[in-house]
């Protein structure tokens, strides 16, 4: 941890923080619960309209803070936006397709790898440099991945698994465009991104000759994992982030990929494989030694 970070962490906003962004953690880790309480919906049916849901959300949440029209907002974070809204469209897509077709805790472990592949893309297109202690996390947590995804091979998953390597890409990718860009507030591009990957999947159904009406009960619960799952998380990481170093919020996050797999197993007895529950304890050690290096990036996990 950098002097400012230790500085941050003695503030007296950080306690209450630290709160916040664990509980944001919490309330993104019921979104395989969302899901499993929606299996006659097609990946692409509940994508249209749980990210509909997140894109209501965030009209709420930016609506709540000053700052203009969200058009507005979204327009003046330029190409930038525009790489991060659709960094993150790829990302949700790739995350709901992994739930589905493998395990929610493989998908939730391997989208976890997303501070480590950041550092990587860092390394690669913005020129930042890796100390020892955190080349040797990635590579810790490359061998995590490769434990859950070879595990994989066997029980037939490996399209979901590969899908939620993706997932960890796009959110990595979402983070080093924001580092790359001018520091400003991108959270009109979670709002923007809502809305790509609603079209995008309500495109899809019709190509498909799937209905975007399915039964109410469904699109309820898709809905549901966008606004309440998503939305509430996001007010409460919003609140608390300023208070937590970059570094603290990669794990402090985690509570979404450690509960995630707990809440599904209790209500649907979704047992995570050995091969998973290994890799993960690797990827999620790894994650913990990267922040503990200092480089955590601030949006490792901020729009499953």
């Amino acid at each position: 941890m950098s002097l400012s970070e230790a500085e941050a962490a003695r503030r007296p906003g950080f306690p209450a923080g630290a709160l916040f962004v664990l509980s944001a953690g919490l309330s993104w880790s019921f979104t395989g619960v969302f899901l499993r309480l929606a299996p006659d919906l097609s990946s692409w049916q509940f994508l249209a309209w749980r990210s509909l849901g997140v894109a209501c959300a965030f009209a709420l949440i930016l609506r709540a803070r000053s700052g203009g029209p969200i058009q507005t907002r979204f327009v003046s974070t330029g190409r930038i936006g525009v790489i991060v809204a659709l960094s993150l469209c790829m990302s949700s897509i790739a995350f709901i397709v992994s739930m589905k077709t493998t395990t929610v805790a493989n998908a939730l472990f391997l989208s976890s790898c997303s501070p480590l592949l950041a550092a990587l893309l860092g390394r690669v297109i913005l020129g930042e440099r890796l100390s020892l202690a955190q080349a040797g996390s990635v590579a810790l947590g490359l061998a995590g991945l490769c434990v859950i995804v070879g595990g994989a091979l066997e029980a037939g998953s490996l399209a979901g698994n590969i899908m939620g390597v993706i997932t960890a890409l796009g959110f990595a990718g979402a983070s080093v465009a924001m580092r790359y860009g001018p520091r400003r507030d991108y959270s009109p591009a979670v709002f923007a991104y809502g809305l790509m990957a609603s079209a995008i999947s309500a495109s899809a159904c019709v190509a498909s000759g799937a209905t975007l009406f399915p039964s109410a009960t469904g699109i309820l619960t898709a809905f549901g994992a966008g606004f309440l799952v998503m939305g509430f998380g996001f007010a409460l990481f919003l609140r608390g982030a300023p208070h937590v170093p970059a570094a603290g919020q990669t794990v402090l996050a985690q509570t979404e990929t450690i509960f995630g797999p707990i809440w599904v197993w209790l209500a649907f007895g979704e047992t995570p494989a050995r091969a998973t529950l290994v890799g993960g304890a690797i990827i999620l050690a790894a994650v913990v030694w990267m922040a503990g290096a200092g480089a955590g990036p601030p949006m490792a996990r901020a729009a499953t």
